[in-house]
């Protein structure tokens, strides 16, 4: 009987081990209700000196969206560390300069969002059960879903409520979930990092792309990313945030899919 029972403590405690190592890896996903709508709708960007910028912006078109789920938090260091135990990979070297080229050597720390390539935002995804989201996708969950209140960022028309910018970042990206989030509760979808998404950046082939559910261009040579990162200004002159600043949700930057450094994480979508 003494033997059934220590068995069966045994048995227990290895049941909560497991769980909460599979707690470790869980990943928090917001449902996102699909829906019609204006994707690019600002084609526009105003620098804080005035200037006015245009190509730097998804295609303005109407784009309809099937229902999906989207991770609540940039993918994590911590998250990324048992991907890599669980594949038998090895943790690649953080960068060790800053977008302003300065030497700083950065560590690893759990809670901060995983500096990656595309193809290892990718294969993470996909461990993870999920894909890379949509530059539609993406754009369309930034902008608050059928939730909108159409703000020109996500969650407001402030950028440094929601978003690690250059004004309130103190000159890096910041632990997750740290700042206001948007209409659906997801964060730092303005700022602090910048996040790949799974379309490749071909812009002379956007119009060919379905606008149900569009993937993107089938091929190019630099891969998309959103919300940008904590590096660029988002006011003007007299302190005031910009109307249409580089981090809107319209916004698209484009890099080699190899391309690593403090600019670049990652959030993963999955199919209902």
């Amino acid at each position: 009987m003494i033997k059934k029972q220590t068995l069966l403590v045994l048995g227990i405690l290895v049941f909560l081990s497991c769980k909460q190592n599979q707690n470790k890896t869980e990943i928090e996903w917001v449902f996102v209700k699909g829906g019609t709508f204006e994707q690019g709708k600002n084609q526009v960007i105003i620098s804080p000196k005035g200037d006015t910028i245009t190509g730097f912006t998804s295609p303005h078109r109407f784009v309809e969206i099937s229902d999906f789920y989207i991770s609540k938090y940039e993918i994590t260091v911590e998250q990324f560390k048992e991907f890599c135990k669980s594949t038998g990979r090895s943790m690649p070297e953080a960068p060790i300069e800053n977008a302003y080229g300065k030497k700083v050597f950065y560590q690893w720390e759990d809670e901060k969002p995983m500096l990656a390539t595309w193809d290892e935002a990718n294969e993470f995804a996909k461990w993870a059960g999920g894909r890379l989201p949509t530059e539609a996708e993406w754009e369309y969950a930034a902008k608050g879903g059928r939730k909108s209140k159409n703000f020109t960022y996500s969650g407001s028309n402030d950028p440094v409520e929601v978003g690690w910018v250059r004004e309130n970042s103190d000159s890096t990206f910041h632990k997750v979930g740290l700042l206001k989030p948007n209409e659906l509760g997801i964060y730092d979808m303005t700022g602090n990092i910048g996040e790949w998404v799974f379309d490749w950046y071909n812009p002379e082939k956007d119009s060919l792309i379905n606008k149900t559910n569009p993937q993107g261009p089938p091929k190019g040579a630099y891969k998309i990313s959103k919300g940008v990162s904590w590096y660029y200004e988002t006011q003007d002159a007299n302190g005031k945030p910009l109307e249409y600043g580089i981090h809107m949700p319209e916004v698209r930057y484009q890099s080699p899919p190899d391309t690593r450094n403090d600019g670049f994480g990652f959030r993963i979508a999955k199919n209902k």
